[in-house]
């Protein structure tokens, strides 16, 4: 295991421990059932086996582990006083409108999102370079907050 894919790990054992409201028309096999009398279930990261192979889109390998690697719940963090909504993938269906999400910034020859901010701006990695910088949609790069993807990971808490 990537030092990528053992950072989200982590973060998604961590963020397992609260519990979700279970929607049965967006199962995932990270839920652990049944759900309780208000309605909400526990869960807990599930490796994608196989892995995605990411057919026709070239990513950087950091960005292959992280959406590559578990199925998991949003992770709420906090990066220099900023709050951060990783987006993990909860099921198939999640997965592929990350890929959508994926390829229209390659498309564009933007930074890849990983995760949200409570404004417009957003995270993404560099395809090329795996530098993780602050944007915002259909702008350049704000500016750079991390030299890889594992480094933002440590960072954020």
């Amino acid at each position: 295991m990537g030092e990528v894919a053992q950072r989200l790990l982590k973060f998604l054992e961590w963020a397992s421990s609260e519990k979700v409201e279970h929607d049965p028309e967006w199962p995932s096999p990270c839920e652990i059932l049944p759900p309780d009398n208000n309605g909400m279930i526990t869960w807990q990261p599930v490796a994608m086996n196989p892995p995605p192979k990411f057919e026709g889109i070239l990513l950087h390998p950091s960005l292959k582990e992280f959406y590559g690697s578990f199925w998991g719940g949003t992770l709420e963090a906090e990066y220099s006083g900023e709050s951060v909504l990783l987006r993990v993938a909860w099921n198939d269906e999640d997965f592929n409108r990350i890929t959508q999400i994926i390829n229209e910034h390659v498309s564009v020859n933007m930074p890849i999102f990983v995760a949200n901010t409570d404004s417009e701006l957003y995270f993404g990695v560099d395809n090329i370079t795996g530098e993780v910088w602050l944007c915002e949609p259909g702008y350049p790069p704000i500016r750079q907050v991390s030299q890889s993807l594992a480094e933002f990971l440590t960072a954020i808490s």
